[in-house]
């Protein structure tokens, strides 16, 4: 194989497909990148054997072929040259010269016979959203998925495909995020349940504006293709939990409140206890207001915040995290925090039902 390319084109492609390459080495030619030269493109191509990203830049290729070199000492250095024009050789067996100007730099790369082929995905069924719904659906629900290994399909997103819409959910038991949006269905019904990882990286690859995608669904695996980058990931096995059974729909308070005034008092609260693992903040709520309060063996401190108060007055406390997370989620003024009994979980809505979530609570002294 044999190129010249764009140092910054390259440089670009590199930052994007070794987002697939492996946290922890189990195989080291994972850790590496395969380049494949063929008409007029050089194809990257990079997966730890959940998630593949793919990148196509242009290139002007005197020799087709393919090798494999280190992902991230190769994405390094080409950062450090990408105002210049490159020429990548790998003519000579597993390694990998790159030249510009009067310097040149020669990389050990692996065979690349040895590197795994990843799923070809079919095409027959698929949705169709906007970029920015897709990425307003994964912010809004990401940080809710679990990180340890006890329930695995917590550790993915659950995706319900409707017919008309997709509900994105993620928890990790203590709390529950829910947002959907509109799509345009090709031939698919399904749950499914996708990676964490995989969700994160494809929120960083798309953008934020109203061009459609196509999201495709072959078995057990999921496809995006975005012009010249597909993203292809592995599902997790594994059935998600009966969500729609633990969300509440009669309540016997409803408190609305402005978010940013109830978003700067708790923050301030929940400095005094931040190092606690619950971190628990008491939620006062009596006619008009609501006290936020929070004790350590530092001290104590109180906020109170007005309200618009609907149904019976309440005492619960909750994780000041989980409750903060959310809302740095939510770009709405107001927002409704809706109460069962002070042992029930809170639920919090906005002024449509596109989103939703819910928190466990915390045991207090009332």
């Amino acid at each position: 194989m044999k190129v010249i390319c764009q140092g910054n084109e390259l440089s670009d492609a590199l930052a994007k497909v070794t987002k697939a390459l492996p946290l922890k080495r189990s195989n080291p030619i994972l850790d590496g990148v395969k380049l494949t030269a063929s008409g007029d493109t050089l194809t990257l191509f990079a997966t730890d054997l959940e998630l593949a990203i793919e990148k196509k830049i242009n290139a002007e290729v005197l020799i087709e072929g393919e090798c494999v070199v280190p992902g991230k000492l190769f994405a390094d250095y080409a950062k450090k040259v990408e105002s210049e024009q490159l020429e990548l050789d790998a003519t000579a067996e597993s390694k990998l010269v790159i030249r510009y100007l009067d310097s040149d730099v020669t990389i050990k790369g692996y065979d690349a016979a040895d590197y795994p082929v990843f799923k070809d995905v079919a095409k027959e069924k698929s949705f169709i959203i906007l970029k920015k719904d897709l990425k307003e659906l994964i912010n809004k629900i990401i940080f809710n998925v679990a990180t340890d290994e006890a329930r695995p399909s917590l550790r993915g997103c659950c995706l319900n495909i409707k017919e008309n819409e997709v509900e994105g959910v993620a928890s990790d038991g203590y709390r529950l995020a829910l947002a959907k949006m509109p799509i345009k269905n090709n031939g698919i019904i399904d749950t499914i349940v996708v990676p964490a990882k995989s969700m994160m990286e494809l929120s960083r690859l798309i953008d934020d504006d109203e061009e459609s995608m196509t999201v495709y669904v072959d078995n057990n695996y999921v496809m995006v293709d975005l012009f010249h980058t597909k993203i292809v990931t592995r599902l997790i096995a594994e059935t998600y939990i009966s969500y729609s059974k633990i969300i509440q729909t009669a309540f016997n308070t409803e408190v609305t409140i402005d978010k940013k005034i109830f978003e700067n008092a708790i923050d301030r609260v929940a400095l005094i206890n931040r190092s606690s693992k619950k971190s628990c903040v008491k939620f006062d709520i009596k006619e008009d207001s609501m006290n936020l309060s929070a004790e350590s063996e530092d001290g104590t401190i109180n906020e109170r915040v007005p309200i618009s108060l609907k149904g019976k007055d309440l005492t619960a406390g909750f994780n000041s995290r989980f409750v903060m997370e959310c809302m740095k989620a939510i770009d709405e003024e107001f927002v409704t925090f809706n109460f069962t009994t002070s042992t029930s979980p809170v639920i919090i809505k906005g002024s449509t039902d596109s989103w939703l979530y819910l928190i466990l609570p915390l045991r207090v002294i009332v």
